[in-house]
């Protein structure tokens, strides 16, 4: 079978450690992209086969995944039960407004902000969801579904409710993910892994000693490596643990440093996940954001001490000011487009915002640059602050694994006691 063949391909460049970032196609074959540039890559299979092939056996899949027409929602029975639940809002709004902004900025993701202005001249219109204009790129997924950066969202989040947040077995979660992706969403491995995260994942000794391992990658590469790979993914520990801020950092760090080991991605989590839990909790009020921030920004600081240098924590404060704007972040400059202080930026954008979730994500990802990770911490963190109820209904049921999705969150939620089981039940694939 042909996709047996990629699948065996793919594993065999991983396990070589043959540097790339995605699976990628022409009208012919597939490929392996390479991390240092699109134009060195790695034939998987040499004969022709139709371009829709993969998204044609994604198709094969198990129906309870998807929500068919006019099919009654798994969450509605939240909002006509327990519609006072501004926590459960919020909550929602931090899984997925993760999920929505993901999807949403896989639409110009890799692309320049003059080559998505060609595509999209007008600026006041919205980048169509999930229609919009298909790249290489993007087409490798269904339309309007989520990326590696909301996989491994859901990674960390069944590590934090059934694995009790323990390094190993997030780290045999992300192997196994690598490897197989999500079989029951018809995965065949999983798509968009950075070059750091392979990096790490595949040296020896990972799955026994995975921050040690993590370290020493991080010595290898002389502290140099800070890319977005765990902001991408953090905000799972604050929806987890939003009432108890000790396990939102001690959790943070140490899922950050499973693959990530520098100061300035630590500092990204704290961030995000610290302004997240005070959201959902709303140990601040509505119109004290920025006294917020401010309190996020000495906490994250404090709590790094001197493993953050002078120099990381004045660019940390300046990506987080409100005074920066969309165009100061430069997000499709290509050297930087994975830096984590870009992505964390961009969430705070998100945080910011006074506009609604489509507007405030389309002039993010009218930027560029790596847009569905910008995209994936921004629509966290305005879910976490308007919730759920603020997300375009029409959006979600776009997203093609939505039900899987609310699947696993509503268990989540009665595993965090914060269902009653005689109000909701429903099938999980944990």
């Amino acid at each position: 079978m042909i996709l047996d063949k990629i699948k065996q391909n793919t594993l065999s460049c991983i396990q070589r450690q043959t540097p790339f970032n995605n699976l990628v196609h022409d009208q012919k074959n597939y490929y392996l992209e390479s991390v240092t540039s699109s134009a060195q890559i790695i034939p998987l299979y040499d004969e022709q086969i139709k371009l829709n092939e993969l998204n044609d056996f994604k198709d094969e899949i198990d129906p309870n995944v998807t929500y068919v027409p006019n099919e009654p929602d798994l969450l509605e029975p939240l909002f006509t039960n327990q519609n006072d639940n501004q926590i459960i809002d919020r909550l929602l709004g931090c899984a997925y407004g993760q999920a929505l902004g993901d999807a949403y900025g896989l639409s110009t993701e890799f692309e320049t902000h003059d080559k998505i202005k060609y595509h999209y001249p007008d600026a006041s219109k919205l980048i169509p969801f999930p229609n919009y204009i298909t790249t290489p790129h993007s087409r490798r997924w269904k339309r309007g579904d989520w990326t590696d950066d909301t996989d491994q969202w859901i990674l960390l989040l069944e590590t934090l409710t059934k694995g009790n947040g323990d390094e190993k077995i997030f780290a045999m979660k992300l192997k196994r993910w690598i490897e197989h992706g999500f079989v029951e969403l018809g995965d065949f491995a999983g798509m968009g892994l950075g070059a750091n995260v392979q990096q790490v994942v595949y040296s020896n000794g990972y799955l026994s000693d995975p921050l040690k391992v993590s370290e020493i990658v991080w010595e290898r590469n002389n502290r140099q490596a800070a890319p977005n790979g765990a902001v991408m993914r953090c905000s799972a520990s604050a929806f987890v643990h939003y009432n108890d801020l000790e396990k939102v950092k001690s959790t943070t760090i140490s899922m950050c440093k499973t693959t990530h080991f520098d100061p300035r991605c630590i500092a990204s989590c704290l961030a995000v996940c610290l302004t997240i839990a005070h959201l959902i909790e709303r140990k601040f009020h509505e119109k004290e954001i920025e006294s917020l921030v401010k309190h996020v920004q000495d906490e994250t600081i404090n709590i790094l001490g001197d493993s953050f240098s002078e120099e990381h924590r004045k660019l940390f404060l300046w990506y987080t000011d409100r005074s920066r704007s969309l165009q100061d972040l430069e997000l499709d400059e290509a050297k930087s487009i994975g830096f984590t202080y870009k992505c964390l930026a961009s969430g705070f954008y998100g945080l910011r915002s006074k506009r609604s979730f489509e507007e405030t994500l389309n002039d993010l990802i009218r930027c560029g640059g790596d847009a569905d990770t910008n995209g994936a911490v921004c629509g966290t963190m305005y879910g976490a602050r308007y919730g759920y109820k603020s997300l375009p209904v029409e959006w979600l049921r776009a997203m093609p694994y939505k039900k899987w999705f609310d699947q696993k969150i509503l268990e989540c939620l009665e595993q965090m006691n914060l269902l009653d089981t005689s109000v909701i039940h429903t099938q999980t694939r944990f």
